[in-house]
C-alpha cells in the first residue's frame, strides 16, 4: 500500500469538506439565518405588544384619575342635594308651621269678630234700653 502524502490528504480533506461537510454547514447557517430572522420579528412583534400596553397603561391611569375626580364631584353634587333636601325640608316644616299659626290666627279672629258682633249687640240693646228710660 502507498504511502499517502500530507498533500494528497489535504486535498481528500479539503474535497470531503467541500462535497459533504460545507453544504451542511451552508444549510445550517441557513436555517440559524432563518431563526435569526424569526426571532427579530418576534422581538419587533414584543416591542410593538410593549408600546401598546404602555398606551393602555397610560389611559387606564388616566381613566382611573378622571374616575376618581367624577366620584368626588358626585359626592359633592350629593352631598349638596342633601343640604338642599334638609333646606326644603325646614323650609316645609317652616311653611306648615306658618300655615298653622295663621289657621289659629283666622280662627281667633273669626271668634273676635264673633265676639265683636256679640258684644256690639249688647251694646246696641243697652242704648235702647237706655233711650227707653230717658
Amino acid at each position: 500500500m502507498a504511502e499517502i502524502t500530507k498533500r494528497e490528504l489535504f486535498e481528500v480533506m479539503t474535497e470531503f469538506y467541500g462535497k459533504m461537510i460545507e453544504p451542511e454547514f451552508k444549510a445550517i447557517h441557513k436555517r440559524l439565518d432563518e431563526h435569526d430572522q424569526k426571532f427579530r420579528d418576534i422581538f419587533d412583534h414584543f416591542d410593538r405588544i410593549d408600546t401598546k400596553i404602555d398606551r393602555v397603561e397610560t389611559e387606564y391611569y388616566g381613566i382611573v384619575s378622571g374616575l376618581d375626580r367624577l366620584e368626588k364631584r358626585l359626592d359633592a353634587v350629593e352631598n349638596r342635594l342633601n343640604h338642599i333636601e334638609i333646606g326644603q325640608k325646614e323650609m316645609h316644616d317652616k311653611l306648615d308651621k306658618e300655615i298653622s299659626i295663621r289657621e289659629t290666627l283666622e280662627r281667633e279672629l273669626k271668634d273676635l269678630k264673633h265676639r265683636v258682633s256679640i258684644l256690639q249687640d249688647r251694646i246696641e240693646d243697652l242704648e235702647k234700653r237706655l233711650k227707653t228710660f230717658s
